[in-house]
């Protein structure tokens, strides 16, 4: 058998699926959902999977800056300034185009602030508070759920920017930690963050 035809038979049928139809060449963005946090600095990919592209590009409303190989295209933002920034790459594979699509969302997140409201005397109700702060792209709400636990307390969970324990203080408090923490939910991320406070008992 000739080897040119051999080759070439070999060829025909990697391009080829089991239901004898030629693959299609496909663009794809990683990540697949870009969530990074205001005014820092996003890299993204975007890879073909066929190299036999006349062209491999982004299409966005902002400066294009980075590099490019053999499959592949990068995407730098140095500084995240928009809260939400729809992002486009697209191959050309002869007469085929292929296009990938998604929505870069940036947030704000404060770490949580704990702290006991006057002083805690044993036998008196005591309190303590914990605020934290977020921001998202509008006009959605963050999806901020804070938690307070310790000091042989039950936890007590609200979602918001603030929540609150009251307590009647006892003496066997004195010196144990109570902590906050304050969770974002961001699509299929997660930040998370916590702070703790001493109770000092007299």
């Amino acid at each position: 058998m000739d080897p040119w035809w051999s080759w070439g038979a070999m060829a025909l049928l990697c391009l080829l699926v089991p239901g004898g139809h030629p693959v299609p060449c496909r663009v794809s963005i990683s990540p697949e959902e870009p969530t990074v946090e205001f005014g820092t600095s996003l890299l993204l990919n975007c890879t073909s999977s066929c190299r036999n592209y006349s062209r491999l590009s982004w299409e966005v409303s902002i400066t294009k800056t980075g590099t490019r190989g053999p499959g592949w295209v990068s995407l730098s933002i140095p500084n995240v300034t928009d809260w939400s920034l729809e992002l486009q790459c697209f191959g050309i594979f002869g007469e085929h185009r292929d296009i990938a699509t998604t929505t870069l969302h940036a947030y704000r997140f404060s770490p949580p602030q704990i702290y006991l409201e006057g002083d805690a005397v044993a036998g008196k109700e005591a309190r303590v508070t914990c605020n934290a702060s977020a921001q998202v792209s509008p006009p959605d709400p963050p999806n901020l759920r804070l938690t307070l636990r310790g000091g042989g307390l039950p936890p007590s969970t609200r979602r918001g920017p603030s929540v609150g324990l009251g307590f009647t203080a006892q003496p066997e408090q004195h010196g144990q930690e109570m902590t906050c923490e304050a969770v974002l939910r961001l699509g299929r991320r997660t930040v998370n963050a916590s702070a703790t406070v001493t109770l000092w008992v007299w």
